[in-house]
């Protein structure tokens, strides 16, 4: 007679099932063991259990916890155990567990959660993320890179975007360059010779002959930009400004938006055909806080990339995981960088600051203070218990703020693209997409410590002023 799970692995769609999945560890290379929990069956969690792998965690005891589920409700009971078994933090004898409830014991952190059977744990030496969401973006990855076609990536700002335009490129074995550029900072006057190319001058386009172009933020992009690469994609070929005749190149042509391509459409910021070109090799990454098991595998991959690769301790990698992240991974950047700024050990602790930065967003009880105004120039603001603050020694962030000062001052409310923030900080600068949206959010988070924390506005579509906000000459 076959078990449950074998009867779910020849479903077509099988049922999602209970799983504590072990989302910290002493050792990173652990993260995503997943325990699959059956009816009846319990399980103690401990030293030798081989899904945590942890016997030389001198904090787990041998038989620490037990977990059941009995008609379908998952219970977990502290088996005496020295240093204690934590639901959410709290120290528990006996506990229901509900879904995305954070277990501890030892030095291990496990994610309950409901989540298919069967799933393959991704491991991508340069994309990291232990997630089924994960997976499934890799395997479309993997489906799209052999082909010519072009490729639309969305998802909120800071999912990574860029990097996986990169792990595209690279999968597609092609042996042109990858050449990425912002849709804000093109300008329609030199739209032609930017993307086509003038003179003796290559464009854009003949920069990534042979290999991929990728445009971040179409969503942000001009008609006129919209329909000249529509051209290229039915044509294949580019003529320079004073060109008599055209030039066919092999370019694979990526792009990035924030939400869907039809999504895009009806909010008359794509184009229907361009829309139509890219619809069916679109590939969707979702937010961190629908994917917390790449929350401490992605901290895990960039702290190994620090000098003197440091780790999380218990209670940082607890607030990570309990954390929205609205910011997705640029934030999760953010905060580990200021982690290891106030290290004083290779294990990264919690501290007010990173709290701070980790707060929740809330919903504003009372309108803005009277006092906040903003110079139209961006040299300095007014707020608030800080008086008049100059940025006349801070060019990046004067130029963040005249960009928001302009949005603010003629459609008050609406955000500025991260895109569009690079283009104003950093001009001319070749930045790849995931470095400019990881520089943006440090220098707003500066901007906010100066004295404009309750004065930006941050959504899934950029940043803004509050609408209470004030412009002023200088």
């Amino acid at each position: 007679m076959e078990s449950t799970q074998q009867t779910m692995r020849h479903s077509a769609e099988p049922l999602p099932v209970w799983t504590l999945t072990v989302v910290h560890h002493p050792q990173a290379e652990r993260l995503g063991r997943r325990l699959v929990l059956e009816e009846d069956v319990p399980v103690t969690l401990g030293r030798d259990l081989a899904t945590l792998d942890a016997v030389d965690d001198k904090r787990l005891s041998r038989a620490h916890a037990l977990v059941r589920l009995v008609h379908d409700v998952p219970t977990i009971e502290d088996r005496e155990s020295r240093n204690g078994t934590y639901v959410n933090g709290a120290r528990v004898t006996r506990a229901e567990l509900a879904e995305g409830a954070l277990v501890g014991v030892g030095g291990v952190l496990l994610l309950c959660d409901r989540r298919p059977p069967f799933y393959d744990v991704p491991d991508n030496p340069r994309i990291a993320g232990v997630s089924r969401a994960m997976g499934a973006v890799l395997a479309d990855v993997a489906r799209v890179a052999p082909k010519p076609d072009p490729v639309l990536i969305y998802g909120e700002t800071g999912v990574g975007k860029g990097l996986l335009a990169e792990e595209l490129h690279l999968q597609s074995n092609r042996r042109g360059p990858l050449v990425a550029a912002h849709c804000a900072a093109f300008a329609d006057d030199r739209l032609h010779a930017q993307l086509f190319g003038d003179g003796e001058q290559p464009g854009l386009l003949e920069s990534a002959d042979a290999g991929t172009l990728f445009l971040d933020g179409i969503d942000d992009a001009s008609p006129a930009l919209q329909a000249a690469v529509l051209a290229f994609l039915e044509r294949s070929e580019v003529r320079r400004v004073g060109a008599a005749t055209a030039r066919p190149l092999q370019v694979r042509v990526v792009l990035s938006s924030r939400t869907a391509p039809r999504a895009l459409v009806a909010e008359g910021k794509l184009r229907d055909d361009l829309a139509a070109r890219v619809s069916g090799s679109s590939i969707e990454i979702p937010p961190l806080r629908d994917r917390r098991e790449d929350i401490t595998a992605i901290a895990a991959r960039l702290l190994g990339e620090m000098e003197g690769k440091p780790s999380l301790h218990h209670d940082l990698a607890r607030a990570l995981l309990t954390h929205s992240f609205p910011g997705n991974v640029h934030e999760l950047q953010a905060v580990l960088a200021r982690a290891a700024a106030e290290a004083t050990s290779t294990e990264l602790r919690m501290s007010e600051r990173i709290a701070a930065m980790l707060q929740q967003p809330t919903e504003r009880p009372a309108p803005l203070a009277k006092g906040y105004a903003v110079a139209r120039s961006g040299a300095f603001f007014d707020a608030p218990g800080a008086g008049r603050v100059s940025l006349d020694s801070r060019k990046v962030l004067a130029g963040l703020l005249r960009v928001l000062a302009h949005a603010h001052e003629h459609a008050p409310g609406r955000p500025i693209s991260v895109a569009e923030l690079v283009a104003a900080g950093w001009p001319g600068e070749k930045i790849l997409p995931r470095s400019g949206a990881s520089r943006v959010y440090v220098s707003i988070t500066s901007l906010r410590k100066m004295g404009l924390r309750d004065a930006l506005d941050r959504t899934a579509d950029g940043y803004s002023l509050d609408p209470a906000v004030r412009i002023i000459e200088g």
